[in-house]
C-alpha cells in the first residue's frame, strides 16, 4: 500500500502530519539557529537548558515541546512565533505552516 492509500485512512493522515510537522519545525529552529552562527550549547544556554534537550528539538526526538519552549526559543533567536488557524483546502492540505 502506497503513501497516497495510506492518506485515506483518518488516523494514519493525522499521525502523518504530526511527525511532518515537527520535522518541518526542527529544521527551522535549526536555520534559523544557525543563520545566527549559534551553536547548540549557545541557544541552550540562553534558555537555561542542556545541549541535548536543544539536539533533541532539532532532530525531531523531543516528544514534549510545549508552547511555552515555542515560545522561549523564538525569543531566544530573535523571533517571534505565529501561530494560525487556516481554512484547510484540497484533499491533502497540510495543517501546519512552518516559515
Amino acid at each position: 500500500m502506497g503513501l497516497e492509500e495510506k492518506l485515506k485512512d483518518k488516523e494514519f493522515r493525522l499521525l502523518y502530519e504530526l511527525e511532518c510537522a515537527k520535522v518541518a519545525l526542527a529544521q527551522r529552529i535549526s536555520e534559523i539557529r544557525e543563520e545566527k552562527h549559534l551553536r547548540q550549547a549557545d541557544l541552550a544556554k540562553k534558555l537555561g537548558v542542556s545541549q541535548q534537550f536543544i539536539s533533541q528539538i532539532e532532530t525531531g526526538e523531543e516528544k514534549n515541546l510545549t508552547l511555552e519552549t515555542m515560545i522561549k526559543i523564538a525569543r531566544s533567536l530573535g523571533r517571534g512565533l505565529s501561530i494560525s488557524f487556516p481554512k484547510l483546502t484540497g484533499r491533502h492540505a497540510s495543517c501546519l505552516k512552518i516559515t
